[in-house]
């Protein structure tokens, strides 16, 4: 959407405020006398010369309390458009974008600081600033940029770009022409700013993968992503373009621990690794391992949906499988039912492993599905007289 900036004032008059801000700001009047020699009536005397002087006296802004500084660049915006035409914004090294980004606090003010400015009213204008921008201008590039370089120094909250962010990211990147390479720089960037590891930006990166190739980079990114993330089956982000770039890349160990982890197979990584936490990758992969386990002995034996504590490999004690279960059939991995006095989980559904590349063991999976399909079609094919014979029972019964 286009940013808009309304000003009741004429130019003069709105020079005229800016400079009495700044003025206020500084505690003296000399903005406002500086300014004010550059008009003949309401004509301006020497353009570049106010220009100028309007930039010098703008550093300024960062005295400004928190509430004032918005409008106040605003206003600025305004005043240097008028001064000399729409198009002077449109300039990586624009003043005005300098100001901006000399702004942004080193330092995070409390919660009980109303003054200081924060980096949301930062971001805000950089938002104004880069809507009012033509759809084509790699200015705008420059401006994502210093909006990830703001959310990442300031730990902004993710969520609160997140969605509009990742929405148009792309497209604003092809409006202004950027390459692939730059589109992907520009996406993972923005996706790596995301320290909660959400499933939104897992649905954005299957969704990126999709229609863009992944080098071992951006690759080695996916994978830490993924495993830091609290989503514990992330199967549906192997597609074609990640699956490549693994088998290319099959002799890195983070490589080879990710493909250990999505077919299920326990990682019980024991030295850290990327920086990763260990622990909680282990916890995770025992749950798709618990998974494996049962998605195999069902293939075996179909008609094998009770199993005994007993049986499930890698637990040490009864408690442990309970825990372990519970986590699976909370994060949706496993159904069923668990019988704590018989020590018996009865197997409802289970996620199936079908990642590309395993044509054999796919085509198993899907005819498991198929039969799985067939069964329960032929159980429901006299359902209705099933029914109705059970009414009657009922019926007679009462009678």
């Amino acid at each position: 959407m286009s940013s808009v900036i309304v000003v009741d004032n004429t130019l003069k008059d709105s020079v005229r405020e800016y400079a009495q801000i700044l003025d206020a700001a500084n505690q003296n009047s000399e903005v406002s006398k500086e300014l004010q020699g550059f008009f003949q009536d309401s004509n301006i005397s020497d353009s570049n010369g106010l220009l100028s002087s309007i930039y010098t006296s703008s550093t300024s802004l960062n005295k400004l309390s928190d509430k004032e500084f918005e409008p106040t660049f605003n206003l600025l915006i305004y005043i240097v458009s008028e001064v000399s035409n729409a198009s002077t914004l449109d300039d990586k090294s624009s003043p005005l974008l300098k100001l901006l980004v000399d702004t942004v606090p080193t330092k995070q003010p409390s919660l009980r600081d109303r003054k200081s400015i924060k980096s949301t009213s930062i971001l805000s204008c950089f938002n104004t600033y880069f809507n009012l921008l033509p759809e084509s201008s790699s200015t705008r590039i420059h401006i994502l940029h210093q909006i990830f370089n703001l959310i990442e120094i300031s730990n902004i909250d993710y969520s609160l770009v997140e969605e509009n962010i990742s929405k148009n990211l792309i497209g604003w990147a092809k409006l202004a022409n950027c390459s692939d390479g730059e589109i992907k720089s520009l996406f993972w960037t923005f996706i790596n700013l995301d320290t909660k590891f959400s499933s939104t930006s897992l649905k954005s990166i299957k969704s990126f993968t999709e229609t863009y190739t992944v080098e071992t980079a951006e690759l080695l990114s996916l994978i830490k992503f993924c495993l830091s993330s609290e989503t514990v089956d992330i199967s549906f982000l192997v597609n074609h373009s990640v699956s490549e770039s693994m088998a290319a890349n099959s002799q890195q160990e983070l490589v080879a621990i990710f493909g250990k982890y999505i077919n299920g197979e326990y990682t019980n990584l024991s030295s850290p690794i990327e920086g990763l936490d260990i622990e909680f990758i282990n916890s995770k992969s025992k749950i798709l391992a618990l998974a494996k386990f049962f998605a195999t002995e069902s293939s075996k034996n179909p008609s094998k949906i009770t199993f005994s504590y007993s049986e499930i490999p890698n637990i040490s004690s009864s408690s442990e499988f309970e825990i372990l279960l519970v986590n699976a059939i909370k994060f949706g991995i496993i159904e069923g039912k668990l019988n704590q006095i018989s020590e018996t989980f009865y197997l409802s559904r289970v996620n199936k492993f079908i990642l590309p590349g395993q044509n054999d063991e796919n085509l198993k999976n899907w005819m498991d599905v198929k039969k799985a399909l067939v069964d329960w079609k032929d159980s429901l094919s006299n359902i209705n007289d099933i029914v109705k014979s059970s009414r009657e029972n009922i019926v007679n019964s009462s009678a």
